[in-house]
């Protein structure tokens, strides 16, 4: 290994979100090792939204169909398995960061035939992750957040985690022009009327605030004419979400948003003056894109996943069991979620607008 131009393989395969919060990760490593080689093995969703980023060599695409019986024969999810182990082996890496923590991830550190394989010790290493790390690092009680978990992995490396994390992403201006006839037609973006992207949306149903809580929070965002809110969605249960938002707000300046794909998201998402959402991968796409964000926390613990920065508000209830990490609400009230009232949501909306450079200065 030459010291000033290492080889480096990040590992995280999925989510949005987690994929995100791996970005300072590879920012810290690019500005530490600026002749590194840098690749990043990861899942197809996020490879879409991270394609062309300035900072990555190569990205490695897993076959997450390969490990599910259903798609396709035996014969080629064990051939997609194969190319995908050997186009690893081809670019000789020195070191395999992992930075999710499971078997599948651990298996592509070992796969990548790096001699160096860095990961997690402790319960950030869960399944049989601990069998392929050959260098594991225990997090300190400091570090709380993912983004801060995540960037103690560089420490065997002779790198020091940065006091602020950085993110850089990549160029969306194509995206964002085909933006420009949705966003004329309503008079919004560069040249029209400052906006706010509400997103409705999560996988989980307790992560999920009411779409009638969103409702009333966007029609306090238009107050005065002074905002305008555009309702995301990704699929029809989203979208009947964003419908009723649309409905309860009853405010002609809160639209629903076109149909978008991820990279179109992040374009719309870097025109916005805020972005009110709950625990899910566009919120931590906005906060990427430096965009100010109020998130609304049901079963997560956004102490660990919220928003990171300062400039950014949270907004969770206080039941005793949060943070559950469940799928589905135990106590069968979703109280977690139902304690947070709309008007502290707008409360923190206010609070963001208000400061230099706020839609409130305009």
């Amino acid at each position: 290994m030459k010291p000033e131009a290492p080889r480096i393989l990040l590992v995280r395969l999925s989510a949005i979100g987690d994929c995100l919060h791996a970005v300072p990760v590879l920012v810290a490593l690019r500005r530490h090792f600026p002749k590194a080689y840098l690749g990043w093995a990861v899942e197809k969703a996020p490879h879409a939204l991270l394609n062309g980023h300035p900072l990555v060599d190569r990205f490695h695409v897993f076959p997450r169909h390969a490990f599910k019986r259903k798609e396709g024969t035996f014969f080629s999810r064990v051939k997609a398995l194969q190319t995908f182990r050997k186009e690893l082996r081809a670019e000789s890496y020195d070191t395999a960061i992992d930075l999710q923590g499971l078997t599948k991830s651990g298996l592509v550190a070992w796969w990548s035939r790096a001699r160096q394989r860095i990961g997690f010790r402790g319960p950030e290493s869960r399944e049989l992750n601990r069998l392929f790390a050959n260098r594991r690092v225990r997090v300190p009680e400091t570090a709380i957040h993912i983004v801060e978990k995540n960037l103690e992995l560089v420490r065997p490396l002779g790198v020091a985690p940065p006091v602020r994390p950085e993110w850089v992403m990549p160029d969306y201006a194509a995206e964002a022009r085909a933006l420009e006839p949705f966003l004329r037609e309503h008079g919004l973006g560069e040249g029209g009327a400052p906006y706010a992207v509400v997103n409705p949306g999560a996988t989980w149903a307790t992560k999920r605030w009411p779409p009638e809580h969103f409702g009333a929070v966007a029609k306090g965002l238009t107050r005065g004419g002074r905002l305008a809110a555009l309702v995301t969605w990704a699929d029809a249960e989203e979208r009947a979400a964003a419908e009723t938002i649309a409905r309860v707000a009853g405010h002609p300046r809160v639209l629903l948003a076109p149909p978008t794909n991820l990279r179109e998201l992040a374009a719309l998402l870097a025109g916005a003056r805020l972005f009110v959402g709950n625990d899910t991968g566009p919120l931590h796409l906005a906060v990427a894109l430096g965009v100010k964000s109020v998130a609304v926390f049901g079963a997560s613990d956004p102490l660990r996943n919220g928003p990171y920065g300062r400039e950014h508000r949270i907004q969770a209830g206080g039941p005793e069991c949060q943070p559950c990490w469940k799928t589905t609400c135990q106590r069968q009230d979703l109280a977690c979620l139902m304690w947070v009232k709309p008007e502290k949501v707008l409360e923190s909306c206010e609070e963001l607008l208000g400061q230099a450079g706020g839609a409130a200065a305009c």
